[in-house]
C-alpha cells in the first residue's frame, strides 16, 4: 500500500512541477510581449489558447526566439482576397505543446500582423539592424514587396528570419489546405513553403486507409474536420469558445478590407487563433492511425498542393484558373473539392 501512496505522491509532485514550468514560461511572455487571452464574453469558458500579437520588431524577436527550437509549427493566414493576388494581412503560428504539458495548460499562439510589418515580418532575424527610416515600432503600410532571395535552415544559433523557418525542411508546417496560403507567400513575400504537411490530406487519407476504409471523393473544412476527430474535451472546448464563422464571412463581405484594419478587434484575434489552435491534435489523431508510407504519400501530396501554387495561373477553357486558382480562400474552380485519386 505504501507503495501506491508513494507513486501518487511522485506523479503528484512531477505534475505540479510541470505545470509550474509552464506558468513561468506564460509569466515570461506576457512581460515580453503583448497578450491577448481568448476569451468569449458571450459564451462560456474559455478558447484554448493565448494570442500574442506581432506587430513591432520587439515582439518580432521574441516570435522568433520562441520557435528558434520549434520542430513543428501550425499555420494558417487570413487577408484580402487571399490568394497569388490580393493582400496577406495576418499570419498565425503556433508552436506544437510541449510533450509533456499538461491537455489544460493553453498553446501559445503569435499572430503576426503582416500589414504592420510588411516585408520585415519575414526577413527581420533577431539583433540584425533595421533598414534606414525603420524604427523598432514603425509600421509599413500597403502590400510588402517580395522578401529576400535565400533560403535554408538558417545559421547555426538557431535564430532565423521566418522565411528561413518556413522554408527548412526539418521544421514541420501544418497546414490545413495549405493552397492559399503558398500562393500568398510565394507570390506576395517569396516564401517557398517546406515541410509541409497538409491536413485537409491527412483527413482524406484517414477515411481512405484508417480504421473504417471509405471512398472519398471530396474534401472536408477544417470546421467539420475539429467536430468529426477532436476528443471529446477538446470539442466541447473549441464548441464552447469558436467565433461563429457565418456571421463573420458575412462581415468580409461587407466589409472587403476587414482583415487590413487595425487595430485587430478581439473577433479577429480569436478568430485567426480558432483556425490554429487545434491543429496539432489533429495531426496526432491522424498520424497515430495512418502508417508510415501512407503519410509519407501525405507529404508527397502536401509538396504538390505547394508546387502548383507557385507556378503560373493559365486559364482554362472552364473559365476558372488552373494551378492552384488565386481566386481567394477556396478560389472559384470546383476542383478545389475534389479529393486527390492518387493519395
Amino acid at each position: 500500500m505504501w507503495r501506491l501512496f508513494l507513486r501518487i505522491f511522485r506523479l503528484l509532485f512531477a505534475t505540479m512541477a510541470s505545470i509550474r514550468q509552464h506558468l513561468e514560461k506564460l509569466a515570461s511572455s506576457m512581460l515580453s510581449g503583448k497578450l491577448q487571452i481568448l476569451s468569449a464574453p458571450e459564451k462560456p469558458g474559455l478558447a484554448y489558447g493565448i494570442a500574442q500579437i506581432v506587430d513591432n520588431v520587439e515582439s518580432l524577436e521574441h516570435m522568433l526566439k520562441s520557435l528558434s527550437t520549434a520542430k513543428q509549427i501550425a499555420l494558417d493566414s487570413e487577408g484580402i482576397s487571399l490568394g497569388r493576388t490580393g493582400k496577406l494581412c495576418l499570419l498565425s503560428v503556433a508552436p506544437a505543446p510541449a510533450p509533456d504539458a499538461p491537455p489544460e495548460m493553453p498553446a501559445p499562439v503569435f499572430l503576426l500582423d503582416v500589414t504592420s510589418l510588411s516585408t520585415l515580418a519575414f526577413t527581420h532575424k533577431p539583433g540584425q539592424p533595421l533598414p534606414p527610416g525603420r524604427g523598432s515600432r514603425s509600421r509599413s503600410r500597403g502590400t510588402a514587396g517580395a522578401a529576400s532571395s535565400g533560403s535554408g535552415c538558417g545559421n547555426s544559433n538557431g535564430l532565423r528570419c521566418l522565411k528561413e523557418m518556413l522554408e527548412c525542411p526539418s521544421v514541420t508546417k501544418l497546414f490545413y489546405d495549405v493552397r492559399c496560403d503558398a500562393e500568398a507567400l510565394y507570390h506576395q513575400h517569396g516564401v517557398s513553403l517546406k515541410g509541409v504537411v497538409d491536413l485537409q490530406l491527412s483527413e482524406v487519407a484517414y477515411r481512405r486507409y484508417g480504421p473504417v476504409v471509405r471512398r472519398v471523393g471530396y474534401v472536408i473544412g477544417l470546421s467539420k474536420a475539429l467536430e468529426s476527430y477532436l476528443a471529446p474535451e477538446l470539442r466541447e472546448r473549441w464548441q464552447a469558445t469558436a467565433v461563429d464563422k457565418r456571421l463573420l464571412h458575412e462581415t468580409f463581405e461587407r466589409d472587403p478590407m476587414y482583415w487590413d484594419r487595425r487595430p485587430l478587434s478581439q473577433e479577429q484575434v480569436r478568430y485567426a487563433a480558432d483556425d490554429v489552435l487545434y491543429l496539432h491534435h489533429l495531426h496526432r489523431e491522424f498520424t497515430g492511425a495512418l502508417t508510415p508510407p501512407i503519410f509519407e504519400r501525405v507529404a508527397l501530396f502536401s509538396q504538390y498542393r505547394v508546387e502548383d501554387s507557385q507556378h503560373e495561373v493559365v486559364p482554362t477553357k472552364e473559365g476558372f484558373t488552373g494551378a492552384g486558382g488565386g481566386g481567394g480562400r477556396g478560389g472559384s474552380d470546383p476542383t478545389r473539392a475534389l479529393a486527390p485519386p492518387g493519395l
